[in-house]
């Protein structure tokens, strides 16, 4: 059953989150601040700040955007749906995929959430394959519907894009579901 919160207190935590990258991104581009030093590259000393900052440095409007809708959706989701694990989900769907970049990926730089976006997501459709009960089913269905097209972002397509990082977080939320399937 969803939380009795209202929609603002579960949209509250993935707007922030939201708001922040905005925020970077403004500094970004109109205060002129090269953040490619916040980037996660793999296996170097300075990438490691990247696990932290990484998924707040976007690219471009279009990278911006594309990852600030399906956080607004999928992260209300989790926080309307799954409020006692939430947090827990939120901060492993974060941390987890970046950590695996670190450790597995291209030496590239890699950056935006959407390691973040596929945890989230991976997380929802998993859970209800994990859970088997006719909610968390029905709402794998629906991020399968409306979200389908992540499927295709796993694998390498586009010079540039961080499969790596799609990859990673369907990982973490494939992981975080299988842990969390037995809480309620």
């Amino acid at each position: 059953m969803a939380s009795n919160r209202t929609i603002y207190q579960n949209i509250w935590i993935p707007l922030r989150l939201a708001l922040i990258m905005v925020l970077f991104f403004l500094v970004q581009h109109y205060m002129q601040v090269d953040m490619r030093f916040l980037a996660n590259v793999p296996r170097t000393l300075p990438g490691l700040l990247g696990i932290v900052f990484s998924p707040m440095v976007h690219i471009s409007y279009f990278h911006l955007l594309s990852n600030l809708f399906p956080l607004l959706c999928l992260g209300t989701a989790v926080f309307w749906f799954y409020g006692g694990i939430a947090n827990g989900v939120l901060l492993r769907c974060y941390f987890v995929p970046q950590v695996l970049v670190w450790m597995f990926a291209r030496p590239h730089a890699h950056v935006g959430s959407s390691g973040l976006v596929y945890g989230l997501a991976f997380f929802l459709i998993f859970l209800g394959f994990f859970r088997k009960d006719f909610k968390s089913l029905f709402i794998s269905i629906v991020i399968v519907l409306f979200f389908g097209g992540l499927f295709y972002g796993v694998l390498p397509s586009q010079t540039g894009i961080s499969w790596e990082s799609h990859l990673a977080g369907v990982i973490a939320g494939g992981m975080t579901a299988f842990e969390f399937s037995k809480k309620r």
